[in-house]
């Protein structure tokens, strides 16, 4: 067993040497020796199995490697992201931003997005696009090829892994901008290779937070318990060469992977405000304050207009008052999500700058 175990370590490895990576403890002449260690923990600790030491041993040195390595339980899993491509949820947000959210990049996610878009604008006229690809994955990288030809108008080298770079073919109708993409640490493999990809094309500008610099080829090696290892071997690279690593956004917005996975469930949910670093999640919509986004201001401005909230009375009354402010309604719910909500300002921006020059 520890042999196997060994072997595991070493295959692991070699594996994450030849994609460039590195761990995140330096080898250094200090550290441990890994079986040294593990034979006086099998000889010594009490009240653990050789199964048990053997699993957290395995689960431990997955986890320090960040993604570069997995174990694979079913065999059939090593081609599952490219034999389909997982949902796609799509609204339309604050009247006239269409919101796509992808889970996965694998195969006819293409097809899927742009019938998704083309359901949305039949019977909305929308500002432009948010792409949220926040914890996506896959490692279909030529469904990612396709996914960004949706939006290209011209023909360039767009990604290349292992076999020469791909060449775009843009739609013959592309998916008008302005596009944003949003991403996270929890962007990795083809999610990240696609943010990239539009970026590289002038497609779009990307929000968020750093991506998980994971958007490598991969190669499964069979254990002898049946499970697969699989491996991150090359990485993918853009079509000039320039490799993708960890996709840093254009405009930075500074989020925690728990506070944005309780966002994507409601994107109008009030964090609770605590010493807890996982604030508790609350769907009653507080506070309902007035919000004047950027795409407000920007329109006023182009229209001449006060944002004091007080309209001054037409030309020709000689009262010298000025007019109230309009009685408001109900207050509506305020997107909570500060990536998603600076998205929709930065649309609803430049769709009015770019309207304002037509």
């Amino acid at each position: 067993m520890i042999q196997r175990l060994s072997n595991l370590f070493v295959l692991t490895l070699a594996g994450l040497l030849a994609a460039g990576g590195s761990l995140r403890a330096a080898a250094t002449d200090t550290t441990p020796d890994f079986k040294q260690v593990y034979e006086l923990l099998r000889a010594n600790l009490a009240g653990v199995t050789d199964a048990q030491l053997n699993s957290t041993a395995v689960e431990g040195l997955l986890k320090q490697l960040h993604g570069r390595a997995s174990l694979v339980k079913d065999p059939a899993e090593t081609t599952l992201s490219q034999s389909r491509a997982e949902s796609i949820t799509s609204a339309v947000l604050e009247s006239n931003v269409a919101y796509l959210r992808v889970e996965q990049v694998g195969d006819g996610l293409a097809n899927q997005l742009d019938a998704a878009y083309h359901a949305l604008t039949a019977t909305n006229k929308v500002a432009g696009m948010a792409l949220d690809l926040r914890f996506a994955d896959g490692n279909d990288y030529a469904a990612a090829v396709a996914t960004a030809e949706l939006f290209m108008t011209k023909k360039m080298p767009l990604l290349e892994w292992g076999n020469g770079a791909k060449d775009s073919q843009p739609a013959r109708e592309p998916i008008p901008g302005p596009l944003v993409v949003l991403v996270n640490g929890g962007t990795s493999g083809a999610a990240e290779a696609l943010a990239a990809a539009l970026r590289e094309a002038d497609a779009g500008l990307i929000i968020g937070n750093p991506t998980a610099g994971l958007a490598m080829t991969t190669k499964d090696f069979p254990l002898k318990n049946g499970e697969r290892l699989r491996i991150a071997m090359n990485p993918v690279k853009l079509g000039n060469g320039v490799v993708i690593s960890r996709v840093s956004p254009d405009i930075a917005v500074t989020v925690s992977l728990d506070d944005e996975r309780t966002y994507l469930k409601n994107p109008y949910a009030t964090l609770a405000q605590n010493d807890h670093p996982s604030a508790v999640p609350t769907n009653n919509f507080l506070p309902f304050v007035d919000h004047t986004s950027e795409a407000d201001l920007v329109r006023q401005k182009l229209k001449g207009g006060d944002d004091s909230g007080i309209t001054k009375a037409k030309d020709g009354d000689n009262s010298g008052a000025t007019m109230p402010p309009r009685g408001k309604g109900p207050q509506k719910p305020v997107i909570q999500d500060p990536a998603l909500a600076r998205t929709l300002d930065l649309i609803k921006g430049l769709a009015i700058v770019h309207e304002s020059r037509l």
